[in-house]
C-alpha cells in the first residue's frame, strides 16, 4: 500500500529529496563521462581500437542521454512538488484567514 502524507511537512520533505537524486544523477553521469573519455584515449586508432569504438562509442552516448533525460525529469517532478506544496500551503493560509472570523 502507498505511503500516505499525514501533513505539508511530509510532502515539503519527500520533494525536498529531489535535489538529492539530482546530485546523484549529476555524479553518475560524471563518471560516465571519465569512463568515455578513458575508452576513447586508450582504445586507439588501430583496427581493434576502430573495432572497440563500434561497438562502445553509440552506448555510452546512450547512457549519457539517458541520465540527462532521467536529471531533467526528477528536477521537473520535484519542481512540480514544491509547487505543489506552496499551493497547499497558500490554500492553508487562505482558510485560516477566511474562517478568522468564525
Amino acid at each position: 500500500m502507498a505511503e500516505r502524507f499525514t501533513a505539508l511537512a511530509d510532502l515539503k520533505t519527500a520533494f525536498a529529496k529531489f535535489g538529492d537524486m539530482s546530485h546523484l544523477i549529476d555524479e553518475m553521469r560524471g563518471k560516465v563521462d571519465e569512463v568515455n573519455a578513458f575508452n576513447k584515449d586508450a582504445a586507439g586508432s588501430d583496427d581493434i581500437g576502430k573495432q572497440y569504438h563500434q561497438t562502445v562509442d553509440q552506448p555510452t552516448s546512450d547512457l549519457t542521454d539517458l541520465l540527462t533525460q532521467v536529471r531533467k525529469a526528477v528536477d521537473k517532478v520535484g519542481q512540480n512538488g514544491q509547487d505543489a506544496k506552496d499551493l497547499f500551503d497558500k490554500n492553508d493560509s487562505d482558510l485560516k484567514d477566511s474562517t478568522n472570523g468564525f
